[in-house]
């Protein structure tokens, strides 16, 4: 099996490199790995089937995009000042930007995988109180059981006025417990069953109720045009192109 992931990785790493030759163009801009495309790939089944989704080469998808954008407008307030960053469920091509800032310790984490610093549940983690200044948790929420010890959890592990990074499908206006969990696995696989909620548009409700601040960010409020938007892939109207930028408030 692992012969078989070893040439799977191989393959993939071929067509991504062979992806600026098939996708030559200048229609798409994808700022996580700064390259022009002829176009995006679409991503998602059935109901969450998107068009325009995922960059050819880097594999960014909106909420990575996003990121980068956030990450690239604001870089001063959010790496300056905050020198350890926590990331769970790390996304490859953001991996790989933060793992290159000069002074930042960055680590990763996650339940199932072994690609990262350490593995861990967000439910219940083994970190001393205040000891990161940031936290990245992109489409991560959504399939946690334990909504509430997972918040609970990251605002603890949070330094007083340090910021953390949500994003989650969004579908309607108001979240929703699933009675059965979505996309459920088969017996061999160990990765847990998804979509446990369908969260909606009252998450930074739901965050500003655990004690975080919430500032809400949609792909729009990084560009004054709309065809800019369609430019980096951030125009689908499926509720995937909004960032929550939290803070933890300041002792005293």
């Amino acid at each position: 099996m692992q012969f078989l992931k070893g040439v799977e990785r191989k393959l993939r790493q071929w067509r991504n490199n062979l992806s600026p030759v098939f996708y030559r163009g200048d229609k798409r801009f994808c700022p996580c790995c700064q390259g022009a495309y002829s176009k995006f790939l679409s991503a998602g089944t059935k109901e969450r089937a998107r068009d325009d989704a995922v960059c050819p080469f880097c594999r960014s998808r909106e909420r990575d995009r996003l990121l980068m954008l956030l990450f690239n407008k604001r870089f001063s307030e959010l790496f300056e000042s905050e020198k350890h960053l926590l990331h769970f469920a790390p996304e490859p091509c953001i991996t790989k930007f933060l793992s290159g800032l000069p002074g930042v310790t960055y680590v990763t984490t996650d339940l199932i995988r072994d690609d990262v610093s350490f593995k861990a549940d967000i439910q219940s983690l083994d970190i001393a109180d205040a000891s990161y200044g940031g936290v990245i948790c992109a489409h991560v929420l959504q399939d946690v059981p334990d909504e509430a010890a997972a918040m609970r959890e990251v605002l603890r592990v949070l330094q007083p006025g340090g910021w953390a990074l949500f994003s989650v499908p969004l579908r309607g206006a108001v979240t929703r417990e699933c009675d059965q969990p979505m996309n459920a696995r088969a017996a061999w696989d160990k990765r847990p069953n998804e979509h446990i909620r369908v969260y909606g548009l009252d998450f930074a409700d739901r965050l500003q109720s655990f004690g975080f601040e919430v500032e809400v960010i949609e792909g729009k409020s990084f560009f004054s045009t709309p065809d800019a938007l369609v430019k980096h892939g951030l125009a689908n109207d499926v509720f995937t192109n909004v960032l929550f930028f939290c803070r933890k408030p300041k002792e005293g």
